[in-house]
């Protein structure tokens, strides 16, 4: 809490906050941005932290991303909050990608659900006080969904992520009543100076995740996982999972893990784009 002494608070939550209005007494929340005459300061939390560093690894450490990084920030707040709907933008698969947003912002334990083209109403309930992520493979789906979730009461509505690979695709739903906050993943094509950076994160969390001991990568693994062509971050975050079963269990057990056959992990990392040894 900020007290007397305090010269203003520019960017608090909308419910019970204030952006840059002068104030002896303010609640602090993770993210909010406190300018204390020509400096600002920013409430941290580890648990915001550790969302920053998600949405950097997202987005780009570079310091022209950062004003996109903070707006992210921002906008998965407002999400958490005020069930803000988001449109998450970027290459392949999205799913993995809102799972970890919802797992950084919500707790592990909240519901997750991905829709799968099932009935409307089904797939709301599913994932109340939780998070909905619904790829937009049909303008008319989405759209009933977005309805179907904005006339459930707020503390009970799930955080709505609807995916889409180009603006384009989500631009009947922008223009929708109601506030949706977009979010743009940048291609890792072009992100290739940070492409190292981004697969050793990466895979500090499945490390966790798959509970081994380390990733085993050897040198020859990270000249190869830079050289590779990834769709996307869950093609990267796929791939990374494969080459750390491999060096800690081996093809045959680490194939058994991933609920692969081994010849088909096998061939996988001999394949023409990879040449990963096995």
């Amino acid at each position: 809490m900020v007290t007397a002494g305090s010269r203003s608070c520019s960017s608090m939550t909308r419910r019970g906050g204030c952006r840059g209005v002068r104030t002896s007494k303010v609640a602090l929340q993770p993210g909010a941005k406190i300018q204390l005459g020509g400096v600002t300061l920013v409430a941290e939390t580890l648990k915001f932290i550790a969302l920053r560093s998600l949405v950097c690894r997202l987005l780009g450490w570079a310091p022209t991303r950062q004003a996109d990084v903070d707006e992210a920030l921002q906008n998965l707040r407002d999400s958490a909050t005020e069930r803000t709907p988001l449109i998450l933008i970027g290459d392949g698969d999205l799913t993995p990608v809102v799972a970890r947003l919802s797992h950084a912002t919500l707790g592990p334990d909240a519901p997750f659900l991905g829709d799968d083209g099932s009935d409307v109403a089904a797939a709301v309930r599913g994932a109340m006080y939780g998070t909905l992520c619904v790829p937009i493979r049909g303008r008319a789906r989405a759209s009933a969904i977005a309805d179907a979730v904005h006339a459930v009461e707020i503390a009970a509505r799930p955080r709505l992520v609807l995916c889409a690979s180009k603006v384009s695709d989500a631009a009947a739903l922008v223009a929708k009543p109601g506030r949706f906050a977009v979010i743009s993943v940048p291609p890792l094509a072009a992100r290739t100076d940070e492409i190292l950076r981004i697969v050793h994160e990466t895979a500090q969390d499945l490390v966790g995740e798959m509970r081994a001991q380390s990733s085993g990568f050897t040198t020859h693994d990270l000249e190869r996982l830079q050289r590779i062509k990834f769709s996307g971050m869950a093609d990267l975050e796929d791939s990374l999972r494969r080459v750390i079963a491999m060096r800690i269990w081996g093809v045959t057990i680490g194939a058994k893990k991933l609920g692969l056959k081994h010849s088909s992990l096998s061939a996988w990392a001999r394949s023409k784009n990879r040449k990963l040894s096995t």
